[in-house]
């Protein structure tokens, strides 16, 4: 009897299997379906506090000048600001630079340093630098140009996505020190005056790089 139960169940099994079948499929037509029900995760809120201007310096002549409680001599100099990621999330960050050349000047804006070139023309190389920082009074601040870290200021627009990443809200790297640093030549043919300067407008757009908990 023992051996036989095994075969007993199965056998039951398909009997019952039978009369169900039937009656599920004349139900459905033939068909089967699972409802799914999908819901969207809440959405970080991006807040970010951007500076509302920053102030350019061309000193050709390389005169030392106070920035911050500290002489510099540069000949691009500007006064460094940063945003404020003040999300939840970590936001990369996208940059827009529209540049024009103050009217009246003859300057030119070059896409390459004008360091170690014999040039007598009135040429500057103006690039955009962004650091991802903890402090922004305390920043370490790139020593060249790089193609991969910074965008050359042209005439025109000039796009560069996900320049940079910010820590989220009180997390490491949350503030995004920017600068507009580079070289010129020091005594073009035609002397530079104060004349020479360029208008300079930065959009930044920001994207969430995960969920909100």
């Amino acid at each position: 009897m023992t051996k036989k139960k095994p075969l007993f169940l199965l056998m039951a099994l398909l009997m019952l299997a039978s009369l169900v079948s039937p009656a599920s499929a004349a139900e459905t037509g033939n068909r089967a379906s699972t409802e799914i029900e999908a819901v969207c995760s809440r959405l970080p809120e991006i807040r970010v506090t951007v500076p509302p201007a920053m102030d350019v310096l061309i000193n050709p002549y390389k005169i030392p000048v106070v920035v911050q409680d500290k002489q510099v001599g540069d000949q691009i100099i500007s006064d460094p600001v940063a945003l404020k990621n003040e999300s939840e999330v970590p936001l990369k960050v996208s940059v827009s630079i529209e540049t024009v050349i103050k009217e009246g000047s003859d300057m030119r804006l070059l896409s390459e340093s004008t360091l170690g070139q014999e040039m007598t023309s009135k040429r500057a190389f103006i690039y955009f630098e962004i650091q991802a920082a903890d402090d922004p009074d305390a920043v370490a601040w790139d020593e060249k140009y790089s193609d991969e870290k910074h965008l050359v200021i042209r005439p025109g627009t000039k796009i560069r996505k996900d320049i940079v990443t910010l820590g989220a809200d009180g997390q490491p790297l949350s503030y995004g020190a920017f600068r507009l640093t580079g070289d010129c030549v020091e005594a073009p043919r035609s002397p530079w005056t104060e004349a020479d300067g360029i208008d300079v407008s930065i959009a930044f757009t920001f994207k969430a790089t995960e969920i909100a908990p």
